[in-house]
This record gives structure tokens, C-alpha cells and sequence, in this order.
């Protein structure tokens, strides 16, 4: 007879506790906002907290940031981090419109959420997006969210519209060399020592010097300007061209395009200006201000001159106006009209070009005449296009159209293209650009350590086209594909079996895509040994420490203008230091690296960053002030 047991229930596992966290946010700076932030984390911490099923995850605010971009938020920012570390679970916010007014970036970032298994709760909305309509909801509401604001921007447009058409408004710039902004009398009062020097770069103006030369003179004499930099040409053309100095004000040089964007462009005739004269002192006279305006206009003559063909010249091809183009080869000058496209970086127009007096025969055979007579073509032609096939097209102000042919080209015999006695590659065509795209070639470079062959990309060679994608020597890919598939030495016949391609990324990352449909990444950054930038960072001070002799590495300059970090042992007596000096600008760039950023933002690092360890064969170890540890390796 077979015998039965009971098993009797064991205890129920308790469920694990949720890990929430909350987010809030106000657009604008002020006292009333400010307090209704912390209104928001005190209500959300208690709400958490009071919660027996719940974990506390903290609650992330940012203040005086719009929502309808993620970039800027830097608290919203560190939630989404900690939410793909796994230490949230379920995200509180008061509205959508506080979560995000942009409704792109609000439905990637909830789908993004959700596909990692965290839950987001709208609490005035009453909608969670882990339901089955939330992502529905969701999208309305959001789409509301954003005509919303764009609503409010149009009403704040218009309202500082109004006050610039009164002339009530104030200034966007309180400090500009010259004057302050006084808030109280609503206008720029002038600083006498700055203003000498204003005065000083009109008169130098009016004289004739270049604006480089200024710029250089006014560096030398110690004169910075308001942010404490050097003068260039840029901010010296600024500050001659700013009707500010001569007592007057125009309103609504640029505006914002978009408010979802935030994009600011300048107003070239899309919106009324204002302009308001005597609003305040001038610091340099009307009939100074006078001579400058001229001064201008003489320059601008010398700079863009005008010809009888200006203007009417147009091209059928991509419709922009031909441009005159003067060269000079062996000692010969020529004079040609291009399609101003060509010479746009990244742009290609196939249309031809004319010689000059090629050119006014042309004309001269299209309006019967013996010879080019400028005024009669002025008076009668009202514009000139240039066809596809080079033909010229001439429109008389009667609308008569006169058309000149083009002769066919002679039909030139084919070159036979002789074989290439390059020996082929095991890389050639196996190697791509990640940013453009074209294939990477090879070549030789003979440098102190001897000859050795590297790769590189295209379109580097490629006149009109850019690429500021990394070299890469042979040797260095070879190592690289062994590290990534665990190989001790280079098999050609392994690699030919088992690669399809290589893609070589921006910042240097290789990815290697296999011919079974996998892809191995070797991640990097590799730094350009050939470049320098002029950076200094207070930010490194005391945070970089030697790995080999355990002193601090401090900044010291290099050919005057360069910044470098070296560790203060190597000055040490009885002290023996292999560690390698680093230049500042590239410790900026693995430091962005290491933090996930496109760019170097001291405020991040300091907040992140407990030290840095330089390792010996000059790479660096970063130290994390939560305890993680990320290195970067020297390739």
C-alpha cells in the first residue's frame, strides 16, 4: 500500500521592498518657486518614507531650468544615471509638465525607463507608464505640455515686444567695455576708465588700423575684455559695430526661433526692430560715430566690391548667385565667375565656370552688339543663368530671353588605367570611418622611431570634404583584434576567416564586426598626439596623484603658452619618479570621457572625482567619490 506524507507550507518569502525616488522641478529662480520646491521634496520624502512597501531613493530637483530640453538638467540627468544602475524602481513627479515639456524627449525617455523596468507615477495626472494606456495618455498630454509652453513664450514675446516698442525695457547685458547697466535709473552709465580705452579703439579705427592690429594693441596695453580674455578680431568688430557707444539702442537683434529649442538667430528683417536714440551718455560723439559709420563703408567697398554681373548672375543648378574669383598662376592674373556654392565647405555644385572676358563676349554676341558695353548691359539685361550644360541664358527688362549654346566638348580618347603595382593588404577594404562613413587607406610615415605604416581615413585626402576621424598604425590594430579575441599573436588566415569589417569610431573605439552577425567593441579614447590646445584647469590641483612614487603631479607651462601636469617628485632629491607628464587639454578630454560627456565641465568633475592615480605607462585610474573605480588606458 504506498504511503503518504503532508508537507506542510513553508513561510512565505517577504517581498522585496521598491526603491523610489521622486522628481521635481520649477522653470524659474525666485524666492516663491524656490519654496515651492522644497515644498515638493518635503512632500515626497514623507510620502516615500511613510510608506512601509517603499525604500527611500531620494528625491532629485533642479530650479530655474526649462523642461523643454534635457540638457542643463543635471539632477534630472544623475536620476536617469541611477536609474539605469539599477537603484530606482519607481519615479514620482507632482505632472508631465514637470517631467518634460518637450514631448519627444518625454516619450523616448519613459520608453527608455520602461524598457529597463522602471515604473514612472504622474501624480496630477493620475497615469503610471507602466499601464497599458499610459504611453497613449502619455503622448496627448504631453503634446498639451508643449503648445503650452510654446504658448507661454509667444505671451512672454509679446509682452517684451510691447515694452521694447515703449522703450521700457532693460538691458541683456548689464556690463559691456564702457559702461554698467543701473537698474534703478534704467540705463548704461559710463565707467570713465574703460571708457578711454573705447574711445581709444574708435580713433585707432578711424585711422585706418586693421581690426587685428587693435585687437593686438589693446592685449599689449594690458586691455581685456569683460570676461577677462583677450581681444580678437571678433569682439573688436563687436564693439565698433555696437551703437551703444554713440548713446543709442537697438532692440531685437536676434530672437529665439523656436521655444522648445531654445535656438537664438539673428533678426534679418523676420521681426520689426526698435531703435532708440539718446537712451543714455555716449561715450564717443555723433560726428565720430559718423566717421566710424564711413570708415565702414570704405572697408566694406575694398572687402565686397560690386560688378556689372553681381546679382544677376544666377545658377539653374543649385540657384545660388555666381561670385567673381581672381587667381594668380606663374605670375598671371585671371579673372572667373563661380557658382558661390563652391566655395561653401561641404557643399558640390556641377555647374561651369566663365572667364571674365569670356563672358562679356558672350554678352556682347546675346545683345548684338560689337563690343561689352557695361552701361547698356546694365540698362537692358535683368539677369543671366547659367545652365546645366554650361549654355547661358540672358532676360532682357522688355522679357525678351536670348540664349547662348554651349559647343560640345571634344571627345578625348580613353586612357587605359595601368595596373597597380601596390601590393594588396589584408586590411584593404576592411576598414571604415564611423563619423563619415568613406574607407580607411594606408600610408607610410617615417618618423624618429623609424618607418611604419598606418591607416587613415579618406576623405581626409578628399578636397571640399573633412574628417577628423584618428589614424590608426597597423601594428596597434593588429594588438587591438588579438586583445579582443583572445588571441596571443596575429593569425592572418584567423582574421580573414573570421572578420568582415572594422569601424573605427570618433573618439578611437574599433568595433569589429564578425562574419557570424556578432560585433566585439574594443572601447577607448585615443588622444591625438599631434594636436595642442591652450587649456588650463584650476579643477586638477591636488587631484591628480603618481602612482609610481605617490606625490602630487602639479601644472607647469611649455613653449609659453601650453599647459602640462608633472609629478613634483621628479624634483625631489633622493626621489625616483617614472611617471609621464600629461597635457592639460588631454586630461580634459579623458576626464569628459570617463564622465560620459562631449565636453570637459569642471562643475561635474569636482562633484564626481575623488582623485585620479597617473599610472606608469601614462594612463589614469579614476576614483569615484561613491567608491567606483574607471581607468582609462593609453593606447
Amino acid at each position: 500500500m504506498p504511503k503518504i506524507t503532508r508537507i506542510e507550507p513553508g513561510i512565505k518569502a517577504l517581498p522585496a521592498k521598491k526603491k523610489v525616488a521622486a522628481y521635481a522641478r520649477v522653470s524659474k529662480d525666485t524666492e516663491r518657486l524656490m519654496h515651492s520646491v522644497s515644498a515638493q521634496v518635503s512632500y515626497y520624502s514623507d510620502l516615500i518614507q511613510k510608506n512601509p512597501e517603499w525604500e527611500y531613493a531620494g528625491v532629485y530637483a533642479d530650479s530655474g531650468i526649462t523642461g523643454t530640453l534635457v540638457a542643463g538638467r543635471s539632477e534630472f540627468v544623475r536620476l536617469l544615471e541611477d536609474c539605469e544602475a539599477g537603484k530606482i524602481d519607481i519615479i514620482l513627479c507632482k505632472s508631465i509638465s514637470r517631467f518634460a515639456r518637450n514631448t519627444v524627449d518625454l516619450l523616448n525617455t519613459i520608453r527608455h525607463l520602461k524598457d529597463i523596468g522602471v515604473e514612472v507615477r504622474f501624480e496630477k495626472e493620475q497615469i503610471n507608464s507602466m499601464s497599458g494606456d499610459g504611453e497613449l495618455m502619455l503622448s496627448i498630454l504631453a503634446s498639451f505640455a508643449q503648445e503650452e509652453s510654446r504658448s507661454i513664450s509667444e505671451n512672454v514675446k509679446w509682452g517684451i515686444r510691447k515694452r521694447f516698442k515703449n522703450g521700457e525695457i532693460g538691458a541683456a547685458n548689464k556690463h559691456i567695455l564702457g559702461y554698467q547697466y543701473d537698474d534703478e535709473q534704467k540705463k548704461y552709465i559710463i565707467i570713465p576708465e574703460e571708457a578711454e580705452a573705447v574711445r581709444w579703439v574708435f580713433q585707432m579705427y578711424i585711422d585706418g588700423v586693421t581690426l587685428r592690429d587693435i585687437a593686438d594693441r589693446m592685449n599689449k596695453a594690458g586691455i581685456r575684455t569683460t570676461l577677462g580674455n583677450d581681444f580678437q578680431e571678433a569682439s573688436v568688430r563687436q564693439l565698433i559695430f555696437n551703437e551703444v557707444y554713440a548713446g543709442d539702442i537697438r532692440r531685437q537683434k536676434c530672437y529665439i526661433e523656436d521655444p522648445i529649442t531654445k535656438k537664438k538667430v539673428p533678426n534679418r528683417g523676420e521681426l520689426p526692430q526698435y531703435y532708440i536714440t539718446d537712451s543714455h551718455e555716449a561715450i564717443i560723439d555723433r560726428n565720430t560715430y559718423a566717421k566710424v559709420k564711413a570708415e565702414m563703408e570704405r572697408r566694406s567697398s575694398l572687402v565686397n566690391p560690386t560688378y556689372c554681373f553681381t546679382g544677376k548672375f544666377k545658377c539653374a543648378v543649385c540657384g545660388a548667385n555666381f561670385t567673381r574669383k581672381k587667381s594668380n598662376v606663374r605670375g598671371k592674373e585671371y579673372v572667373d565667375w563661380i557658382c558661390r556654392s563652391k566655395k561653401e565647405p561641404g557643399v558640390t555644385c556641377k555647374s561651369h565656370n566663365y572667364p571674365e572676358h569670356k563672358l562679356m563676349e558672350i554678352c556682347a554676341e546675346l545683345m548684338e552688339t560689337d563690343g561689352f558695353d557695361e552701361a547698356a548691359f546694365t540698362e537692358s539685361v535683368k539677369s543671366i543663368t547659367s545652365l546645366a550644360d554650361g549654355s547661358i541664358e540672358i532676360q532682357l527688362y522688355g522679357g525678351k530671353i536670348r540664349r547662348w549654346q554651349m559647343p560640345p566638348k571634344p571627345i578625348k580618347p580613353k586612357k587605359t588605367k595601368p595596373e597597380s603595382k601596390r601590393p594588396k593588404h589584408l586590411f584593404d577594404g576592411k576598414i571604415f570611418c564611423g563619423k563619415c562613413g568613406r574607407r580607411f587607406g594606408r600610408a607610410m610615415s617615417d618618423t624618429t622611431y623609424g618607418v611604419h605604416l598606418y591607416w587613415y581615413c579618406r576623405a581626409k585626402s578628399n578636397h571640399g570634404i573633412t574628417c577628423d576621424s584618428v589614424n590608426y598604425p597597423d601594428t596597434e590594430i593588429r594588438d587591438i583584434f588579438c586583445r579582443v579575441m583572445g588571441k596571443k599573436t596575429f593569425d592572418e588566415d584567423f582574421f580573414t576567416k573570421t572578420v568582415d569589417r572594422m569601424v573605427v569610431q570618433a573618439f578611437g573605439s574599433i568595433d569589429f564586426h564578425l562574419k557570424d552577425g556578432t560585433i566585439k567593441t574594443f572601447e577607448t579614447l585615443k588622444l591625438r598626439s599631434n594636436r595642442h590646445e591652450t587649456t588650463s584647469t584650476d579643477e586638477f590641483t591636488g587631484m591628480i596623484q603618481c602612482a609610481c612614487c605617490g606625490n602630487l603631479y602639479h601644472r607647469y607651462c611649455r613653449y609659453g603658452k601650453y599647459v602640462y601636469w608633472r609629478c613634483s617628485g621628479k624634483h625631489k632629491v633622493r626621489t625616483e619618479c617614472n611617471g609621464q607628464d600629461m597635457a592639460d587639454f588631454n586630461i580634459r578630454k579623458v576626464s569628459a570621457y570617463i564622465l560620459g560627456m562631449d565636453d570637459f565641465d569642471g562643475k561635474a568633475f569636482t562633484e564626481q572625482i575623488d582623485h585620479i592615480t597617473a599610472l606608469e605607462d601614462g594612463s589614469l585610474e579614476y576614483i569615484f567619490k561613491d567608491g567606483r573605480a574607471k581607468k582609462w588606458q593609453r593606447t
